[in-house]
Parts: C-alpha cells; structure tokens; sequence
C-alpha cells in the first residue's frame, strides 16, 4: 500500500487507511504499509509518540488484521520508558504480534538523535513462508540482510520514507538484495511532501529472486495493488541454483 500520511495526524491517518484497506477482507495474505505509516517520518518524538498513542495503533492494526483476514505489517514510532524506536510490527488475524526495531539510523535526519538503534535481526513464518524484516536504511547494509543456508527467508519486507532524490538507489539496492539472497523482495514507500519539504515519488516494488519485477505502483499515486507470489517457484529455483549452499561466512 502506498500513500500519503498526514504529517504527525495519526488519528486521520489510521481512519484513512482503514477505509482503504476495508475492500482487501477475504482477498489477501499480507498487507504492508509504509514507514512510520501513522505520522509519516518525524522526529518530533514527543509528540507522535504521546501517551497510548502505540498501542493505539497496535490496536488499530489487530482490528484491522482480524477483519481482513490478513497480516498487516508497518513501522511505527513507539515510546518505551526514556527511549524510542522505529519498529516494524506485523501482527496477524488472531492477533498475535511480533516487531523489529530499525537497526540502522539515519544520521542525516537526526534520527540516532531522536531514536534508540534496535539490536537484533528478525525473521518469522506466516502461511508456510519465512519472512524478514528491515526498515529505510537498513537496505543499504546487505551484511544486515544476508539470508543463510540453516533457515533461509523466503521474503525480505522492506518499509521506507525514501526520496525521490535517491530513487534509483532504493530501486538499485532493492534489485541486489533479491538477487544476492536469492528471496522475493518487496518494497513499500511513501508518496507525497512530508513535513520537512521532502518528496517522495513511491516506486513501491516487488522483485523476484533473479531480480526480476513482479510488479511496480505507479508514481506519485496514492494505490493498492495485490501481487502473488509462488514458493514453489522459489524453491524449484533455489534447487536448481542453490546460491545459497556456497555461502561462506567468516570465522573469528
């Protein structure tokens, strides 16, 4: 899902996109929302993550998640005790939980000033696949998103307030992340002027394991497009050109 939050507007924001995502109940497996989806990308800590305002929409996202029989999945900012983070959550329809807190700040917003880096790498099952989880700058780091030969994922979800003045690096960086980790690579963007002058284009993106595009949202445009994906695709792949296996890893 690709949109346009309203800046630091978390209650119009979440009533927005629940209209939005009304249409998708029965029709999907997993519905991906943007970085920091309820207040776009801002450091104003304080404010956007006032009292209840995570569980807030920890809750809207359960609601949401048992109406659509769906796994909804978005970074939030979130307060606890004296610190914060940018964390990912993905919650499914009988409402279990999980997140992972964005291991990689960008130091050109602030944001190491604003947020607390996460410190562990996540990977989980939905629906027979294993997914994992980053968040913006995480991408540019592919040692963070290195898949492995034990329990290797299935799907890297990647969740961003990227702009339009990198474009080609997120498309790039994204490409190479499925290629390298021989996985399905989905990226989701904000579209839209954020509340520091910044514009974002989109070009959210599904890339296959051989980096090749399952699809793309237009740009500049508020949209909702529903991809498949095939694990038996995957797998018959990996079987025939197992990257994975020659994976070598550095002792210390």
């Amino acid at each position: 899902m690709q949109y346009d939050p309203c800046w630091e507007d978390a209650q119009t924001n979440l009533s927005r996109l629940g209209r939005m995502l009304q249409p998708l109940a029965g029709k999907t497996d997993l519905m991906v929302l943007c970085e920091m989806f309820p207040t776009g990308f801002s450091m104003n800590v304080e404010k956007i993550c006032s009292e209840n305002s995570s569980a807030d929409v920890l809750q809207w996202m359960r609601r949401q998640a048992r109406f659509t029989d769906a796994m909804v999945a978005g970074s939030v900012a979130v307060r606890e005790g004296e610190h914060f983070y940018n964390r990912f959550y993905w919650v499914n329809p009988d409402g279990d939980t999980g997140y992972y807190d964005k291991r990689h700040l960008f130091i050109m917003s602030d944001e190491p000033k604003c947020f607390t880096a996460g410190a562990e790498q996540k990977q989980f099952e939905w629906r027979g696949w294993q997914i994992k989880t980053i968040v913006c700058y995480d991408l540019r780091f592919p040692e963070w998103c290195r898949n492995n030969r034990t329990k290797p994922y299935d799907l890297l979800l990647c969740v961003a307030s990227w702009p339009t003045a990198r474009s080609d690096v997120w498309l790039t960086l994204l490409k190479a992340r499925a290629i390298e980790n021989q996985c399905y690579v989905v990226g989701v963007n904000r579209v839209g002027t954020d509340g520091n002058g910044l514009h974002h284009k989109g070009d959210s993106i599904v890339y296959g394991p051989k980096g090749e595009t399952i699809g793309r949202l237009p740009e500049n445009e508020e949209s909702i497009v529903s991809f498949e994906l095939s694990l038996c695709d995957l797998h018959d792949f990996r079987r025939k050109f197992p990257v994975l296996e020659d994976i070598i890893f550095a002792s210390s």
